[in-house]
């Protein structure tokens, strides 16, 4: 994912989380509590969705400043080896 799909991700998951709290809102103001709490956890899950997006986006600037400054740098997938 290149830099401008993370900003469109980042902008469409902006859109989700605003109308998330006026649906939130709307559903509170009418009394259907269990179905603004289901949209609170959907919320949730979107603010969190946006944190990564975020801290992607920032690695990615990152790589391109090294890369400008002549620091060759790769990004590869992340592995880690669960210990039992």
């Amino acid at each position: 994912m290149d830099l401008t799909q993370l900003n469109n991700e980042i902008f469409r998951e902006k859109s989700c989380i605003d109308d998330l709290i006026k649906m939130i809102s709307m559903h509170t103001q009418e009394g259907r509590y269990q179905q603004a709490a289901r949209l609170g956890r959907d919320l949730q899950n979107s603010i969190n969705h946006i944190q990564k997006l975020e801290q992607r986006k920032k690695f990615y600037i990152t790589t391109e400043n090294l890369a400008k400054k002549g620091i060759l740098v790769k990004v590869v997938k992340r592995y880690e080896e669960l210990v039992r």
